[in-house]
């Protein structure tokens, strides 16, 4: 036998630690302020205020944004513009507010061509423009990508999200492609730079561990903890280079998280401080005085018109938001108003929109039940004073009046529903968006009656994530006894249903979400799932092709109709599928899997190897992909290839016995009979168990007159035995 195949086919590089000594010039004191050569934005996803040390909490472990505030200015109250992703990450990046920008929600709109980009800006004015981000929710087809000569979005590599949700990437792998471009520039003649490093980490599920959670107070905090160790590479990065202090270094957040309050675990609905209530502190040595604390409450729309201001560039005065630099000069703003909205409320789920408007201390929320708050003396919110202060509600529901209208005379086009239908299902699977019949269930309901059917959701969705499908499938049912029509829950409760191994039920709820919404491609692959778990082959090639109809992107269901007609006898119709999922997403690498599989089996092995060679270019840690990737080598006569294959894989899986067992054939065939004998011991401690397997591959014939070799299959007998098997191994 030639090696052992899966069933079915025969630089984290670490930066020291540095100490920076830098001499400041305060521009209070009187000296003329410098120009900054460079600017390096990042924003930490899902960052509240005030759980940072810079802005008093003491558990805190941020000694990188500690830094940057004793070395720069921190402003104490920075307003986020919505507590979603893409609308403040387009506020931040157009200086206009979103009713102006048009981007009112994640995945369903795309910032339009009509909009001029702080990146577009910088890259007319001479700049070399980079982004880096960490998340599908900022993906380039999103409208963000403007004005960047590179954005890095491709997370294919990054390891499968967990369910419902999104795949992303952690600060250290971001902060190390930001470091592998800084590298590679010249050392001298190199143009300017603007670098967006945007970094994920606090986003829910908060899963950070080790050193980071070692010391932190909570799950929250230790995925601040990670975020901030990825700003601290960054700087490393830009001192080691000498360029640290000729940057602009602008840390902020697209919006923070409530934590509870409110009765809102995450963020999204409200837009009570605990969500937009965010960290913004600036670093420029000769230009922001050291130490500053500013006061004045500003917003992310400011952002934009105070770095143009900051490098003398024209373009700020377009923008609905100021230039931050008097108020580092010891200076004013003029008065204003500070708007925010959440529109995913409506958006997402059929509620009513809220928007709000803050000024002298205090906040107006407009909604079916308005909200007043003297945030000097009830910071939290708890207090609702718009019953009590009717004057100065109406007076601030005024100038939100003038907000929204000063936007709409600056209001570009917003490109809409410009996501595949799969991220849109990913999106309402993570409670960003509800189906259309749901939304109506909820219309114009006050969020802050509705919060608790969001919730109910998050908590369904947390239950299965931890693969609690009792709880899951209960707290479905307890939002479905209120709201029959509530299609996420029918869905949730279908896949808990499966997961439970009740096919029926499960086949019974998706067959109800389907009547409430006929066009939903996802449910109609689980009832094919469904009917491949019965057996019935046919069924279920007849419900992926239903979901093709509606999706003629779905690359899963592509592939499922592929596995269908290989286990059929229909090879060509099989690879035609692939090729097909291919041609529809070239970095999706089942598809280049599978497609390597079908010519494996046939001995094709020259295109078998390309096939799986693409798979890793776009997943390296595939076992799968590895593992076959060696044996074709080995198929080609390149014995070298196929180790460095099966050695790659230990690296990747060091608990699976097959890139030993597969290492131990190369070495025997080889004549190295020790060294075979070592990897088979290894696969032995990793759980090898295939004694048939053992005694009748031909690979081994020159081990077998060996007494270790005799010994080690006595051990593979007797642990094959104890475990009750039949010698058939555990196939990883």
């Amino acid at each position: 036998m030639l090696g052992a195949s899966f069933p079915g086919v025969k630089r984290a590089a670490r930066i020291g630690r540095m100490i920076f000594a830098f001499g400041f010039c305060s521009v209070s004191l009187g000296c003329a302020p410098e120009t900054p050569k460079n600017v390096l934005l990042v924003t930490i996803d899902t960052l509240r205020a005030d759980r940072t040390g810079p802005y008093g909490f003491g558990l805190a472990r941020t000694p990188h944004m500690d830094r940057l505030a004793r070395e720069g200015a921190t402003f104490e109250t920075a307003i986020a513009t919505a507590p979603i992703t893409l609308v403040a990450h387009s506020t931040i990046f157009t200086g206009l507010l979103p009713p102006a920008h048009g981007v009112r929600d994640n995945g369903a709109y795309s910032l339009g061509a009509g909009a001029t980009t702080l990146a577009e800006s910088l890259q007319s004015a001479g700049f070399e423009t980079r982004a880096f981000v960490s998340a599908l929710v900022l993906n380039r087809r999103y409208g963000l990508a403007q004005g960047f000569e590179s954005y890095d979005d491709d997370l294919w590599s990054e390891d499968q999200p967990k369910m419902f949700l999104i795949r992303d990437r952690p600060a250290q792998r971001t902060a190390e492609r930001f470091l592998e471009w800084l590298r590679a520039r010249p050392e001298a003649g190199a143009k300017p730079f603007f670098a967006w490093v945007h970094f994920f980490d606090p986003h829910q599920p908060y899963a950070a561990a080790g050193r980071f959670a070692a010391l932190a107070p909570h799950p929250y905090d230790a995925e601040i903890a990670a975020a901030d160790d990825g700003l601290g590479r960054l700087l490393a990065g830009l001192a080691e280079r000498g360029e640290l202090d000729s940057t602009l270094v602008i840390v902020t957040a697209d919006h923070g998280e409530s934590l509870g309050e409110h009765d809102e675990k995450t963020h999204a609905i409200f837009i009570y401080d605990a969500t937009v209530h965010i960290p913004l502190i600036l670093r420029a040595p000769g230009l922001v005085p050291p130490g500053l604390r500013v006061k004045t409450p500003v917003h992310q729309v400011d952002l934009m018109p105070t770095v143009l201001s900051a490098l003398g560039l024209p373009g700020g005065e377009k923008t609905q938001g100021l230039d931050l630099g008097p108020l580092l000069r010891g200076g004013t703003l003029p008065e204003r108003a500070l708007y925010g909205e959440s529109l995913l409320s409506e958006i997402g789920f059929g509620m009513a929109p809220l928007y709000s408007a803050r000024a002298d201390g205090f906040k107006w929320i407009r909604a079916p039940r308005p909200e007043l708050y003297d945030l000097t003396e009830d910071p939290r919110e708890l207090r609702n004073l718009a019953g009590e202060e009717r004057r100065r509600s109406r007076e601030l529901d005024r100038r939100l009046d003038e907000l929204l209208a000063d936007s709409a005379e600056r209001a570009i086009a917003a490109d809409q529903q410009v996501m595949d239908k799969e991220t849109l299902e990913t999106l309402q699977a993570l409670g960003y968006l509800a189906p259309r019949d749901q939304r109506a269930a909820v219309a114009g309901m006050d969020p802050k009656d509705g919060i608790v059917f969001y919730s109910g959701l998050e908590e369904a969705r947390h239950a299965a994530q931890r693969g609690d499908w009792d709880e899951a499938a209960a707290r479905c049912r307890k939002i479905l006894t209120a709201l029959p029509g509530n299609q996420s829950a029918l869905n949730i409760l279908g896949l808990a249903e499966l997961r439970r191994g009740d096919l029926a039920a499960a086949r019974d709820a998706y067959y109800r979400s389907l009547a409430l919404e006929p066009r939903q491609s996802r449910v109609f692959a689980m009832l094919g799932s469904i009917a491949l778990i019965e057996g019935r082959l046919d069924e279920a090639d007849d419900q992926y092709r239903k979901a093709l109809e509606i999706t003629p992107e779905f690359v899963e269901a592509m592939v499922q109709r592929g596995l269908i007609a290989a286990v059929q006898g229909d090879e060509s119709t099989a690879l035609g599928w692939y090729q097909k999922a291919q041609a529809a997403d070239p970095g999706f690498p089942r598809a280049w899997r599978l497609a390597g599989d079908h010519h494996y089996e046939r001995g094709e092995f020259a295109p078998a190897l390309a096939a799986y060679e693409r798979a890793l270019e776009i997943s390296g840690k595939d076992l799968h992909s590895l593992i076959q990737a060696g044996n074709a080598a080995r198929r080609l006569g390149r014995p070298a290839d196929a180790a460095k294959y099966f050695e790659r894989a230990a690296d990747t899986r060091p608990d699976s016995w097959l890139p030993r067992y597969n290492l131990a054939c190369l070495e025997a065939l080889a004549g190295r009979a020790a060294a075979a004998q070592g990897h088979l011991d290894a696969a032995l401690e990793r759980g090898f168990q295939n004694l048939a397997l053992a005694r009748g591959d031909a690979d081994l014939a020159g081990l077998r007159a060996r007494p270790e070799f005799q010994r080690w299959l006595t051990t593979v007998d007797r642990q094959s035995r104890r475990a009750g098997d039949d010698g058939a191994g555990d196939g990883r």
